[in-house]
């Protein structure tokens, strides 16, 4: 009897996950079934990932191929589905292609929380404001370095905002009560 199949899944009995001795593969009938895959959170991403029938069969002739965002968007406009819209897993399966699938990768560790941060107009830099008065410049364009590192000792408790100049040569920032104050990121 396989084990995990327990949640909201109909017996199994008769099944078995290995093959039986003398047999050299498991029941046909077994490898057609939905509960051939190893775990079942798989197979419910699979299904709510990969497009409906109507666009494999409508559009691909019933081969078994990706499907592109553009072929899938001619399918909803010509009614593949029979729905007229696309389908939630029709969804999941372009926003997949744009979403990240790796990462998020940490950029930096502190021991405080960042308040505020910002690119710069051209993405070059990323500034960040902590609690603790503490601001970060990284140079995203060099691997997320460190570019300037500013302990502002005139600020009691956070940075609540900061701006970049046009010519990035300049950072200002302010706190909730003190003055705004700047500083030279060369």
């Amino acid at each position: 009897m396989c084990m995990g199949y327990s949640l909201s899944k109909p017996s199994m009995e008769g099944y078995s996950c290995t093959p039986e001795q003398g047999h050299s593969a498991a029941s046909p009938r077994l490898e057609n079934s939905v509960f051939n895959v190893k775990h079942e959170i798989f197979q419910l991403t699979k299904l709510r990932s990969e497009p409906c029938e109507g666009f494999s069969k409508g559009i691909l002739s019933g081969k078994k191929m990706p499907i592109s965002t553009v072929k899938m968007l001619f399918g909803r406009e010509t009614n593949c589905s029979g729905q007229g819209r696309f389908s939630m897993a029709d969804c999941s399966h372009i926003l997949g292609r744009y979403l990240p699938v790796y990462g998020p990768w940490p950029v930096d560790r502190m021991d405080t929380r960042a308040y505020v941060s910002q690119f710069s107009t051209d993405g070059s830099l990323f500034v960040a404001g902590f609690q603790g008065s503490h601001i970060r410049v990284y140079d995203v364009d060099n691997d997320w370095k460190v570019r300037k590192d500013i302990l502002a000792r005139s600020l009691s408790w956070t940075i609540t905002d900061t701006s970049l100049s046009p010519d990035q040569r300049f950072l200002v920032c302010c706190h909730f009560k003190l003055p705004i104050t700047k500083y030279s990121l060369l």
